[in-house]
């Protein structure tokens, strides 16, 4: 006699399940050839001197017997099957409930504070334990002033970066791709690009300026691999300690900048840092970049807005609906400038932001709904920059290193002769106040900003016939997403009247989303500009330039 021994298959045994039926089968397979083997020898050896038919009926038994076995074998084989697919489908399911465990436990762990200790056996408090530890390095995906989850989330990629609220200007990183994290340190790297053709038109002008001097005018044509910037951000030691650095090239103007900043949060009260930001002066240097209509500013914006430095800043909640932003820094525009230029006195820019219907204003603060509210969201902000100046150039060279500060006829007013024949500015204080106000709604969104600025405390080599120089101008823009996460028409104006002259600027514009994401589109824009006073080969103009502007380009930012 064969004796098969019971195999008993339980949940607890986990993944060698799958196992312990293919083992019941190979001994049932065994035990039945012994037997059938058996049964033969005694057929044979009984009846081997008997009727012949008798031996056949027997063998013909033996068949059947044969038959029954291979089916009840290949019933025992889709069981085998259907065991293992059950035991693969627990062994999901487990997995899955550990993920939701493991995000329950950071939660509650961000929640209750520092990691709480185990007691030891002598009463002393040991340390944390590896799974304590585990779930602090797991709540990395939050703490680099990004949303994004522990490793690189293909899914959640083509969304629109959030990036880091404490970085106001150009240097505010993509989500990215994480290369790296420990125990110790995190670190991730992202990039914005920008491509573009640029025409001026017409290819002649001749422009005057208030003292009815000609202004040299020249229009330009050409294709540009505009803008390039590499990101580096994440934490160190602490998830709360957090860097960024950059590295910045304009290829219209052969510019390279390499930058960072350090920051440390505190919550949603304060974030400080001390490095590289830019003065939250405007709408558009609060983070919004470069989620904007186009991927430069309108006329008005670039006229009056600061620019960036180095020092120390802040943003935090006041209260939930409502931000603020402040910057302590060595001048107006710190790129390009080395330390043996600056003066003694600092600037400072702050903002204060409202949304007082949904309490956000889509990524970044971002320009245009691609993201379609379903609810009015609304945005109000206030912003002042303050500045002392200096020329930052030698006494007798006809232009000043600093170009920051145009009148509204597009001269620097640190040039020799920009307000009086022959007189030279060599300081004056920078101050500008902004007001804005928009609204998202059903991807339409509607915004206006407005603008007061104010040159003063002259200090010139000669005599002045002013003592300051007051601007005032605004832009209104307003979008429709025609095709929803795909097409996007828009438009605006922006004026700005000087004390030497105004100026004026329509708009229209078109954005295409390829692959339905914010971080890549083609761009088209067309402008018609009056007496442009923003004098650059960084944006779209050039001082006192009237006429159409015309402009594609295609942005991606990772």
């Amino acid at each position: 006699m064969v004796e098969i021994a019971p195999c008993f298959l339980t949940r607890s045994e986990g993944p060698e399940m799958a196992g312990s039926p293919i083992r019941f089968t190979v001994v049932l397979t065994v035990a039945v050839m012994a037997a059938v083997s058996a049964i033969a020898q005694t057929a044979t050896s009984s009846n081997l001197d008997s009727n012949p038919e008798d031996v056949i009926h027997s063998l013909d038994q033996l068949i059947k017997q044969n038959q029954q076995l291979e089916i009840q074998n290949q019933q025992m084989e889709k069981q085998n099957q259907q065991l293992q697919k059950q035991n693969q489908e627990l062994i999901d399911q487990i997995k899955t409930l550990r993920v939701a465990v493991d995000q329950h436990v950071n939660v509650s762990d961000q929640a209750t504070g520092p990691t709480q200790t185990t007691a030891r056996k002598d009463g002393r408090q040991a340390g944390p334990s590896f799974n304590q530890k585990q779930s602090t390095r797991d709540q990395t995906a939050q703490s680099s002033g990004q949303s994004q989850s522990n490793d690189d989330d293909k899914i959640k990629f083509p969304e629109s970066s959030a990036g880091n609220s404490a970085i106001f200007g150009e240097f505010n990183p993509g989500r990215g791709f994480t290369v790296g994290r420990g125990e110790y340190g995190e670190l991730n790297l992202s990039g914005y690009m920008a491509t573009r053709f640029l025409d001026q038109m017409p290819g002649q002008q001749t422009a005057f300026d208030h003292l009815d001097r000609q202004i040299q005018v020249t229009p330009r044509k050409d294709f540009q691999f505009h803008r390039v910037m590499l990101f580096s951000q994440g934490w160190l030691f602490s998830p709360k300690f957090q860097y960024s650095t950059f590295l910045w090239t304009v290829q219209d103007t052969n510019q390279v900048a390499v930058g960072g900043a350090l920051y440390y949060s505190f919550g949603k009260i304060m974030t400080l840092g001390l490095g590289w930001n830019a003065y939250p002066g405007t709408q558009s240097l609060q983070g919004s970049h470069p989620y904007w209509e186009s991927y430069d500013r309108v006329m008005a914006d670039e006229f009056f807005r600061p620019y960036f430095s180095q020092g120390v800043f802040a943003k935090g909640n006041l209260l939930p609906k409502l931000e603020y932003r402040w910057m302590f820094g060595n001048n107006n525009s710190n790129l390009d400038v080395p330390a043996v230029k600056l003066d003694r006195d600092l600037s400072a820019g702050a903002a204060l932001t409202w949304y007082p219907t949904t309490g956000e204003f889509g990524p970044r603060g971002a320009f245009g709904d691609y993201e379609n509210h379903q609810n009015l969201a609304t945005r109000f902000n206030l912003a002042y920059t303050y500045s002392p100046e200096e020329r930052q150039a030698a006494v007798g060279t006809s232009s000043g290193i600093n170009t920051t500060l145009r009148l509204s006829d597009s001269l620097n007013v640190f040039d020799t002769g920009a307000i009086a024949p022959g007189v030279t500015i060599e300081r004056t204080h920078y101050q500008m106040v902004s007001a804005a106000a928009g609204i998202k709604f059903h991807g339409l969104w509607i915004q206006g900003e407005g603008y007061g600025r104010l040159l003063d405390h002259f200090i010139a080599d000669g005599k002045l016939p002013v003592s300051e120089v007051r601007d005032s101008g605004f832009y209104v823009q307003l979008a429709e997403m025609i095709v929803p996460k795909r097409f996007e028409l828009y438009g605006g104006t922006s004026y700005i009247f000087g004390q030497y002259g105004n100026s004026k600027e329509f708009i229209v514009g078109t954005n295409y989303y390829p692959w339905d994401t914010r971080n890549i589109r083609l761009n088209t824009q067309l402008l018609n500009v009056d007496h442009s006073p923003v004098n650059s080969t960084f944006g779209f103009y050039i001082g006192q330039q009237t006429g159409p502007i015309f402009a594609i380009g295609m942005t991606a930012l990772y």
